[in-house]
């Protein structure tokens, strides 16, 4: 009898509604993944799913080399970043993993779409770990401090800038110590 229903709906709905529009309602994740990303074919180009991948990657995600096509390693990326952030994991970039993406984007740590080696670097210094000169570069002197910095605050010390580092990280930038006037 359910089933009956459903196709009777399908029927029904797909003259007048579209079938982006059926999708949607059938699968809420892909459809908002459809209205963000774009229509895209398994593994050809598609430019929206490139820029998912450099920030899943500028994230420390491993996604492989950005190449906008939407494999396996780039959803098993996009799954990881919303178990990390308390996000249902549906693989699917819905609205709410995009609206945590743009969110760490739009943190004082990057600039431009990219992680700010100076900003980095500052954080660093205020929260009590020395990197020599603050020139934006992530070198010797900055991994060694950043690995300090994992370890005081429980993360794996690896010198990596991953999302829990970066997300530590931001209670020591400019931002974070502002006053409300």
């Amino acid at each position: 009898m359910r089933f009956a229903q459903l196709l009777l709906l399908i029927v029904l709905l797909l003259p007048a509604a579209g079938c982006d529009r059926l999708y949607a309602l059938l699968h809420k994740p892909g459809g908002e993944e459809r209205q963000i990303l774009g229509a895209f074919e398994f593994n050809e180009y598609n430019a929206k799913v490139e820029e998912v991948q450099k920030i899943l990657k500028s994230f420390g995600y491993s996604i492989g080399r950005p190449d906008g096509k939407f494999g396996a390693s780039t959803r098993e990326a996009v799954a990881r970043f919303q178990a990390d952030e308390g996000l249902k994991v549906t693989r699917f970039v819905d609205k709410d993993t995009w609206a945590g993406m743009q969110a760490v984007l739009q943190s004082p740590l990057f600039k431009k779409g990219e992680l700010d080696g100076r900003a980095v670097q500052k954080a660093l210094v205020k929260a009590g770990f020395g990197v020599g000169k603050i020139d934006g570069q992530l070198g010797r002197r900055t991994r060694e401090a950043l690995k300090g910095f994992q370890a005081s605050q429980g993360l794996a010390a690896d010198g990596q800038i991953g999302l829990k580092t970066i997300k530590a990280l931001l209670k020591y930038t400019a931002s974070a110590s502002a006053k409300p006037g």
